[in-house]
């Protein structure tokens, strides 16, 4: 294991791998930000920014979306979409979502994000 940063590359099971951002999202100005990368993935055919939300400067097929912290509200979620401008966008770090809210986020995100928002349910997974 090894510590990586913006700019790095790196390979792991197969697969190219960039680092991108630096810092986590701001949470309040009085918590000190933390070290938090991202990762574009055979040159932008996946991105997960970390908490990082940072913008890569390839082109992203699939983003991995952090759509529900702390340090996050919807309309922050939706202009990072429109930032990235993937081709899909798919939900993470939403376990503090309810049932209720969900539908919501679905709804808002899909209609105003610009790109497919889609949802794995626990357990599921797709190809890429």
């Amino acid at each position: 294991m090894h510590t990586v940063g913006h700019g790095d590359t790196f390979t792991a099971a197969g697969f190219d791998v960039q680092v991108h951002g630096e810092l986590h999202a701001v949470i309040h100005p009085d918590i000190p930000r933390i070290t938090n990368v991202g990762y574009l993935v055979d040159g932008g055919r996946v991105f997960h920014p970390g908490d990082a939300l940072t913008v890569p400067g390839p082109a992203v097929e699939t983003l991995m979306l952090p759509v529900m912290a702390p340090w996050s509200k919807i309309s922050e979620v939706i202009d990072y979409v429109r930032e990235v401008k993937p081709q899909r966008a798919y939900d993470i770090h939403d376990a503090m979502l309810t049932d209720l809210a969900r539908p919501i986020y679905d709804h808002q995100i899909g209609a105003l994000g610009g790109a497919e928002h889609l949802r794995l349910a626990p357990g599921e997974s797709t190809a890429l």
